[in-house]
């Protein structure tokens, strides 16, 4: 020690015994050859100075951890280009082999003959240990929340701030923001108007400490829908038993929730026309009189007239999809507040609330009939129908919900009596005779809900045969969309994928009946922001029917019209319930009606197109990503290169390497390319070499390898950093002095 502080005053050598840690003294040479050092330095690392000099000649450098001492040299001489002063963190060996992190002050002194560095050391190994214990429970719980579908929350009720995993942004689009200087209102905003009472009831719960509680309750996406939630949260306390911090999940339950209301909704509706079956007419309109309204109600039978001729002339298929029809033109004429059911085969009923005057009641007949006689003008297939209808008003012809069914079905004997195509009011006085005899116009065999054939099997198994047989999927589509649309022969035939981002869509696949302009070329990257509302028109089971264009919106019978197309029939394509398109029929020679089995071809072809063109994306995706991660590789200043693990064969090289040895060829073993060597290199990197020379280059390499799979065989990614230019740099630097 008394070498180390030569010079100093018996004040300045006790101070600097007074430093917790280490003192060196060592040469700047290329070994950092120690001078001398302190007891402190010997008691850290666990050596006597004998032990120092036997074991590393005294070396320093050869102390440091191989995988810090790159690292060393390159922070050291760039802190020297900047003055005498060096702060440096690194691992030292220690006598009992393992190793310490330490933080060292070193100072540059001494003149041209030799220069020293005065060097301090501080402990710093129960520091780092604490950091990556601290950075490994960070990461496991990173891990955890990443792995989880659920968002976990934390509101601390002291400072009234909330934070949310990242998931959070992931599930609804957008990041969630609260705290305390935030209005209640502002932050609920994200809620559904009905849900936000509710949810502000909770987190007062929460706040005043309920220990456990659960919501379901919908929130806001990016794209202003609502998806349908459940919050758990616990409360915990301080040691004085007061509320500081509730926790908790955000689980995404809109499927079930959804599931449960369309299980629900199909119970309520009938399935060919998508009314109300009569049970849940019944319970409506008996819940709505049962508070005795004193406003106008009226209660329609309604009968298609010799629907059976329909049936029997053009088939059962074709008579469901006139009641569909049907159906769907009486929704449209009516409120959101009326009910509407179908009580089976061709016969309605219909419930209106809330009516001025019983003469809003006889014109709202009078509007049905009408539809019913122009709804299907212009047919491409001629169809003639008309309705009879029966009427019974409240209060005045019942005041329950059997009494008004029990008049209109009496009214409605009447309007077939007088001559159909009419309809009729109750009246007591000249219908008193039917009612006493029990005659219903009701109970009539249901024609269109007899099974009636209409096989499709051999059509869609010879539609799957061409796709599975196929060796070119462009050539079968093609071929399938032909012969569907000359089965059911329509105008055109078609294919829309989206783009990647789902922005745009391409028509991909076009097949055109004689004498139809093909559209194709003009729907290319067509952007669905052009015409708003496109995909929601495929909510309805996927399918979009529309018997004439000009029902819809504005921008959408643009559209249609600009195609020459009167009516269409679309199916959505679906890749893991995401929507990624549509399969389509259109009419241009005028409108027409698509029936149940047409409309189940379109949506079995669908589902078979959608899983072979999957398969196909995801074909263009992998070569697409292929040629990415090969750009990635030659953009990198390295050379990069995989062996097999088991016989060193080449099965990549980047073009870095290449341009270096144009020679090297796939195939052929890596100490063969580089080295033109017949056997294994003694200092191959994959024995832990970390710097290697080439002397058939003249190129030092600083090399990493990882292990990986190459298909089915294991194998090598090698990167070699060239740090020739900083060897030649340390040799003149060691030669200097």
């Amino acid at each position: 020690m008394k070498r180390l502080l030569k010079g100093l005053s018996p004040e300045g050598e006790a101070l600097l015994n007074l430093i917790p840690g280490g003192v060196m003294q060592c040469r700047n040479d290329s070994s950092y050859t120690i001078v001398e050092v302190n007891d402190g330095f010997l008691s850290m690392f666990g050596y006597t100075r004998e032990e120092l000099d036997e074991r590393f000649q005294n070396r320093f450098f050869q102390m440091i951890h191989p995988s810090d001492q790159q690292n060393f040299l390159i922070e050291a001489e760039r802190q020297l280009e900047k003055g005498d002063r060096l702060s440096l963190s690194y691992r030292v060996l220690c006598r009992d082999g393992s190793y310490k992190w330490i933080a060292s002050s070193e100072k540059l002194f001494g003149d041209e003959k030799e220069e020293r560095f005065f060097c301090i050391f501080l402990d710093l190994t129960e520091v780092r240990d604490a950091q990556e214990k601290l950075r490994l429970s960070l990461e496991h719980l990173e891990i955890i929340m990443n792995q989880s579908s659920d968002i976990i929350f934390e509101w601390d009720l002291i400072a009234d701030s909330i934070s949310f995993s990242p998931n959070w942004l992931e599930k609804f689009g957008y990041a969630p923001h609260y705290d305390g200087r935030q209005q209640k209102e502002e932050m609920l905003h994200n809620f559904y108007p009905d849900d936000v009472e509710p949810m502000a009831a909770f987190m007062e719960e929460a706040k005043r400490g309920i220990s456990d509680s659960v919501i379901d309750v919908r929130i806001r996406s990016f794209q202003d829908q609502y998806i349908w939630c459940r919050i758990r949260a616990a409360t915990q306390y301080s040691a004085e038993n007061t509320p500081i911090r509730a926790v908790g999940t955000i689980s995404d339950i809109d499927e079930e929730k959804r599931m449960v209301e369309e299980l629900r909704r199909r119970a309520e509706l009938d399935a060919l026309t998508g009314l109300y079956n009569h049970t849940e007419t019944e319970r409506r309109a008996e819940l709505y009189l049962a508070d005795k309204p004193d406003t106008i109600c009226a209660m329609f039978i309604i009968d298609v007239d010799n629907f059976k001729l329909v049936n029997d002339g053009q088939g059962h298929l074709f008579g469901d999809a006139v009641l569909a029809e049907l159906a769907a033109g009486m929704k449209k004429i009516t409120r959101k507040s009326d009910v509407i059911d179908r009580i089976g085969g061709d016969e309605f009923a219909m419930f209106l609330k809330d009516l001025p005057s019983v003469s809003i009641a006889e014109d709202k007949a009078r509007k049905l009939l009408q539809l019913f006689q122009n709804l299907f003008q212009g047919e491409k297939q001629s169809v003639e129908v008309t309705c009879s209808i029966g009427v019974a008003v409240y209060p005045w012809d019942g005041s329950s919900y059997q009494e008004l069914y029990h008049c209109a079905d009496l009214a409605l004997y009447q309007a077939k009596c007088w001559g159909k195509n009419r309809f009729a009011r109750f009246d007591a006085g000249s219908m008193a005779a039917m009612d006493r005899i029990g005659y219903s116009s009701l109970g009539a065999s249901i024609d269109s809900d007899q099974n009636t054939g209409g096989k499709t099997g051999d059509l869609v198994n010879y539609v799957f045969q061409i796709l599975y047989d196929t060796n070119d999927i462009d050539d079968a589509i093609k071929t399938i969309l032909e012969i569907v649309g000359r089965r059911f022969d329509v105008s055109r035939a078609y294919v829309f994928e989206n783009s990647f981002c789902g922005n745009y869509a391409d028509n991909t696949y076009e097949w055109c009946n004689e004498g139809i302009i093909p559209q194709k070329e003009f729907l290319q990257q067509y952007p669905y922001e052009k015409v708003e509302g496109y995909k929601d028109l495929f909510r309805d089971n996927s399918v979009f029917y529309c018997r004439d264009i000009h029902s819809l919106t504005p921008a959408q019978s643009r559209l249609f019209e600009s195609q020459g197309i009167c009516s269409t029939l679309q199916c959505a394509l679906y890749d893991d319930k995401e929507f990624c398109g549509f399969i389509g029929f259109d009419e241009c020679t005028g409108l027409r009606m698509w029936n149940k089995e047409e409309i189940g071809i379109l949506s079995l072809v669908a589902q078979m197109l959608t899983t072979f063109l999957s398969k196909k994306r995801e074909a263009d995706r992998n070569r697409q990503i292929l040629v990415q991660l090969n750009t990635i590789l030659d953009m990198q200043d390295a050379y990069i290169y995989a062996i097999r693990q088991d016989t060193y064969e080449l099965l990549y090289m980047n073009q870095k390497l290449l341009r270096l040895d144009p020679s090297a060829r796939p195939g052929m073993a890596c100490h063969q390319a580089f080295y033109g060597r017949s056997a294994p290199c003694e200092n191959c990197p994959l024995t832990g070499a970390m710097e290697v020379y080439n002397p058939q280059y003249g190129i030092w390499a600083k090399v990493q390898f990882s292990p990986m799979k190459w298909g089915d065989d294991s194998a090598y990614l090698i990167n070699c950093a060239d740090i020739t230019e900083y060897k030649r740099m340390q040799e003149k630097k060691g030669s200097g002095r």
